[in-house]
């Protein structure tokens, strides 16, 4: 005797369906949509960018991303999973690049051998007499960056500024600190 399949369960809905959706039903529709690809979304994340801690976090900035654009999202057929696939990659290496400036940027600080200077104690003086003439708010967001070494979106959140503001701000403050400290220690 041949068992016949079951014709009575529904196929689950597509992507574009679900996303669609609104009112009370867009919440849990979403998280259908999460639930169906956040495994493989997660371990392209980790494939790209090689930590546990940042691979959840591009995850989680992907559908954020789908949820504020699903409105407008162009579909490959009726899955969300190619855009966030594609998303997932340019926000790994999104995270990438700026871990790279980051560094470049903490090699250069201030442009000084901390090596010679660490223990010098005429040297920790015309760095605080530097910081004293600084604008208040270039010198709040030069300790948040360089001293805490808070990244631009901490320092912004702690300092009330746009991460634009800050970088724009350290950008200059470096610079100053970079003269200042150089004809200091040329005139001693």
């Amino acid at each position: 005797m041949a068992v016949e399949p079951d014709r009575s369960a529904a196929p689950a809905p597509s992507d574009r369906v679900l996303l669609a959706a609104s009112g009370r039903a867009a919440e849990p529709a979403f998280a259908q949509v999460m639930q169906r690809h956040s495994r493989i979304v997660y371990a392209v994340a980790f494939r790209q960018i090689g930590t546990v801690t940042d691979a959840e976090e591009l995850v989680q900035d992907a559908f954020v991303l789908l949820w504020t654009k699903r409105a407008r999202l162009r579909f490959v057929g009726d899955s969300a999973l190619p855009w966030l696939l594609v998303t997932v990659k340019h926000l790994a290496a999104n995270r990438r690049r700026a871990l790279q400036r980051r560094g470049r940027h903490e090699a250069g600080d201030a442009g000084i051998d901390t090596a010679r200077t660490a223990d010098d104690p005429a040297f920790e003086d015309l760095v605080a007499q530097a910081f004293a003439r600084l604008d208040p708010v270039d010198a709040l967001v030069a300790r948040l960056c360089l001293v805490e070494d808070l990244s631009y979106a901490e320092a912004a959140h702690r300092s009330g500024l746009t991460e634009a503001a800050v970088r724009n701000r350290l950008s200059r403050t470096r610079g100053r600190l970079r003269r200042e400290l150089a004809e200091e220690r040329g005139a001693r």
